[in-house]
C-alpha cells in the first residue's frame, strides 16, 4: 500500500539539475533486443480551430474515461530488466505568473495531514475515437521540450492500438476544475506513439507524446510550466502521481494526487503503485522528485492501466527508448 509521507524535494536526482532545457546524454550501454531502439511514429492532427469548436461545455462533461480504450490491449512482452545509465531533463518554470493552484486531492476516503498541491502543469486531454464515434477524456501534462509545447500521455489517449487509428480533435486543459479552463486550452499538433502499441496494443510501451499549437497565451510550457523527463532510474522510486480519475469514487473533476514508493509489476517492464486510481487517470504524469512549491518534477511514467479489484495502478517503464521518443520531437514545432 502507497503512504503519505512527503518526500524529500533534494537528493533523489541531486547533481543532475540543470538550467533549460538541459539533456543528460543518452545512455550508450547495450539494451535489451527490440526494446531501448523501439521505434515511434509521429503524425499531423488537426488545425487547431476544429478541435476547439469540437469541444463544447457539455460534450466535456460527458467525455467517456479514455482507460475503457485499454482493455483490450494485448499482454505485454516480457523484456530483460534494464540497462543503461540514469538520465534526466530538467523541468521549467513558466515564464508568466502561475495562479496559485489550490491542493490536490487525497484518495476518497483517506485522511491526511500533509497537502500537495495541485501542478498546473497537469490537465485532462479530451478526443475524439475516430473508430467508435465517441468521446474521451484522458490526463496529461505539460513536458519540459525546446518547443515548449509538449505534453506526456498514455499511448492508449493517442492512438486505438492494434486495429485503431489516431484520435482527432485533442485538446489539453491544464489545471481543469470542474469545467474552468483557468488557462484556456491547446489543440494538438502532432501525435507521437511507439509503433508496437499501435501495432500489437503492446502495454510495455503504452506512452504518447503530443506537440501542440501555441493558443493566445503561448507556447503551452511558458504559461503553465513544464515537467522534466527521467529515465533508466529503476522500479523502485518514492513518486508523486497527479490524474483526473473519472469514475466512483472519482468524477474527474479536479486532480487527485497519490504518493508512494514504486515496484516493479511482476516480471513485466512496467512500475507500478497501489493508488486505486480509476478511469480518466490514465496519461497522468508519475513524477519524481515533485516539488509542492513550483508544482514541477521529473516524469517518470505515465499512467497506463489499472486494476479495479485490488487498486494496483501501473505505468510503461521510462528507458531509453522513451528517452528516444522524446528527442525526436523535443524541438519539432
Amino acid at each position: 500500500m502507497f503512504d503519505r509521507r512527503r518526500w524529500p524535494v533534494a537528493g533523489l536526482l541531486a547533481g543532475v539539475l540543470a538550467a533549460g532545457v538541459a539533456v543528460g546524454a543518452p545512455a550508450q550501454a547495450a539494451a535489451p533486443a527490440g526494446l531501448a531502439q523501439a521505434s515511434t511514429t509521429t503524425v499531423s492532427a488537426s488545425a487547431p480551430g476544429l478541435a476547439a469548436t469540437y469541444w463544447t461545455a457539455d460534450r466535456m462533461a460527458h467525455a467517456l474515461p479514455g482507460d475503457l480504450l485499454a482493455p483490450k490491449a494485448g499482454a505485454a512482452s516480457t523484456p530483460a530488466p534494464r540497462t543503461g545509465a540514469p538520465g534526466s531533463v530538467a523541468p521549467s518554470k513558466a515564464t508568466k505568473p502561475v495562479k496559485a493552484p489550490g491542493s490536490a486531492h487525497a484518495r476518497a476516503g483517506d485522511v491526511s495531514t500533509l497537502a500537495v498541491s495541485a501542478s498546473a502543469t497537469v490537465g485532462r486531454a479530451f478526443f475524439h475515437n475516430q473508430t467508435n464515434g465517441l468521446d474521451y477524456s484522458c490526463s496529461a501534462s505539460a513536458l519540459n521540450s525546446g518547443s515548449k509545447e509538449l505534453v506526456l500521455t498514455a499511448g492508449h489517449c493517442v492512438h486505438g492500438g492494434a486495429g485503431g487509428t489516431w484520435h482527432s480533435n485533442w485538446v489539453f486543459v491544464p489545471l481543469y476544475n470542474y469545467g474552468s479552463q483557468p488557462y484556456g486550452q491547446w489543440s494538438a499538433k502532432y501525435f507521437t506513439t511507439f509503433n508496437s502499441w499501435m501495432s500489437s496494443s503492446d502495454l510495455n510501451r503504452d506512452v504518447g507524446m503530443v506537440t501542440m499549437w501555441p493558443n493566445g497565451s503561448g507556447a503551452l510550457v511558458n504559461v503553465v510550466g513544464g515537467n522534466g523527463l527521467a529515465w533508466n532510474w529503476g522500479f523502485y522510486n518514492p513518486i508523486t502521481i497527479l490524474g483526473y480519475p473519472a469514475q466512483p469514487p472519482y468524477d474527474g473533476g479536479w486532480q487527485q494526487y497519490c504518493q508512494g514508493t514504486t515496484t516493479r509489476f511482476g516480471s513485466e517492464y512496467k512500475v507500478a503503485l497501489q493508488c486505486g486510481f480509476t478511469g480518466g487517470s490514465s496519461g497522468g504524469p508519475w513524477l519524481l522528485q515533485y516539488d509542492n512549491n513550483t508544482g514541477l518534477g521529473y516524469a517518470n511514467g505515465a499512467m497506463s492501466t489499472l486494476e479495479p479489484s485490488t487498486g494496483w495502478n501501473r505505468a510503461s517503464y521510462f528507458d531509453d527508448a522513451v528517452y528516444n521518443m522524446y528527442a525526436s520531437v523535443a524541438n519539432l514545432t
